[in-house]
């Protein structure tokens, strides 16, 4: 992950849909109004998904599915005083082998600082 902006709060970035790169309800402000931009990438290595690859102990249905899987995450962040307004839109590489197309998807998160 990596972060592009001015007065940079101390936090892991904002809180996003898991399973996602690392971010967190906390944020240290250092100053009354800070922005930024964020990109990051990640991966995640697949053993075994239920959702795709069917019930455990019986046969069910599932799909052929890959077992390395990446995300690209972009998004922006504003805070203002105690308050952190954050979008983060999400790229995701296809989960198995008969999915048509890459999925996306984002998430607004409004944090306050007690």
């Amino acid at each position: 992950m990596a972060r592009l902006g001015f007065n940079l709060p101390d936090d892991f970035g904002p809180l996003r849909i898991e399973p996602s790169l690392p971010g967190s309800n906390f944020f240290e402000p250092t100053s009354d109004f800070s922005a930024y931009v964020f990109v990051g990438i990640d991966g995640r290595a697949i053993a075994r998904n239920i959702f795709l690859d069917g019930n455990t102990w019986q046969s069910s249905r599932s799909v052929a599915k890959k077992n390395l899987v990446g995300d690209l995450e972009l998004g922006a962040a504003m805070t203002f005083a105690r308050v952190r307004l954050a979008f983060t839109h999400v790229f995701r590489s296809r989960e198995y082998a008969s999915q048509t197309s890459a999925d996306q998807f984002g998430a607004v998160s409004l944090s306050f600082r007690l």
